[in-house]
């Protein structure tokens, strides 16, 4: 057999194509629906124990990217999401109305197809074929499936690798037919070390994330324990921020909600001041240890003084460095 000029491909298109050196070195980098987080049309599992804000998460996951937010600073690829919420609807419908009311959007922004009953993620499974005719109504391809959570998508044993390989083949299918990346919430096992089950489900996806609370600070860490074609990112924190008016909460990173309570403090000295000391962490509420935090910072930064033993808000014309006015 003679061989092939040096132009043609080394096969043709389709299934089980066999690629030169080169072309395999000249096939795309991966691409990220979350940058450095989950990649696009990749497995993935978010697992965390209970009460670990696992759902909280990834209803931010998935509002950010129906809605084309930058995701704690990171980049987000715009899209339609599924989110299965097999654990019901009226307690999650809570947290998306804290969401958007966070964020300043109304519903309509938020372009995600809400399933709230349970349905078996498997191969062949009917409920995936019902699944992806519903999809056909909506005519919108997902970018994004959320299966919250696997145990109530999962039928057999969860400790046994035949069924556990068996989800993983569903997920698959919903990733083959669309193209979209499918992240699976689960639950840890019973000494919270990894994800519960047979391993199979760690072998079988791209990314897994895992989310951890403190119990006692109540401060919450999303760490990166697999991440087959990139470094793993660094771990990330958060806290829940209370929504009162919809009896429920909203995810922010720790440094977001520092600097936005720092605001607040300094809000009040603008408002309310000159003020002592005293009397400015009276106003504000908060414990002294997290009111001598933030005061630190302000002083820090040069954006209170000290006069006639009462603190102020500096003016704008104080200042040497124009930064904290632009």
């Amino acid at each position: 057999m003679g061989a092939r000029p040096s132009s043609f491909a080394f096969t043709s298109a389709g299934a089980l194509r066999v690629y030169n050196t080169s072309e395999l070195l000249n096939l795309p980098s991966p691409t990220w629906l979350i940058d450095n987080l989950i990649p696009q049309g990749g497995l993935a599992s978010l697992y965390g124990a209970p009460e670990s804000t696992k759902s909280f998460m990834a209803i931010d996951l998935a509002l950010c990217v129906a809605t084309g937010l930058p995701w704690h600073g990171r980049a987000v690829e715009k899209g339609f999401c599924i989110y299965v919420a097999a654990e019901g609807g009226p307690g999650i419908g809570k947290r998306v109305k804290a969401w958007l009311q966070h964020h300043n959007l109304p519903a309509s922004k938020a372009n995600v197809g809400w399933v709230i009953e349970t349905l078996a993620v498997s191969s062949g499974s009917g409920d995936i074929d019902t699944l992806m005719g519903r999809i056909e109504e909506i005519d919108q391809a997902p970018r994004l499936i959320v299966i919250d959570t696997l145990a109530r998508c999962f039928e057999g044993d969860e400790n046994q690798q035949e069924d556990m390989g068996e989800f993983i083949a569903g997920m698959g299918q919903l990733r083959h037919e669309y193209g979209a990346a499918i992240l699976a919430v689960h639950h840890t096992n019973l000494s919270g070390d990894r994800e519960r089950g047979n391993t199979a489900l760690r072998g079988g996806t791209d990314t897994m994330l895992a989310i951890e609370r403190d119990k006692t600070t109540k401060e919450i860490t999303l760490s990166c324990t697999k991440q087959k074609d990139a470094e793993h990112f660094d771990p990330m924190t958060f806290e829940l921020q209370p929504v009162p008016e919809h009896e429920s909460c909203v995810l922010v990173s720790t440094e977001q909600a520092k600097l936005e309570k720092t605001k607040q403090i300094l809000g009040i000295l603008a408002t309310s001041g000159p003020l002592s000391w005293d009397d400015w962490l009276s106003s504000t509420g908060a414990p002294k240890t997290t009111f001598h935090r933030h005061f630190a910072e302000l002083k820090k930064s040069g954006e209170i003084i000290k006069e006639n033993g009462l603190w102020r808000v500096k003016n704008e014309n104080e200042f040497h460095d124009k930064k904290w006015h632009k």
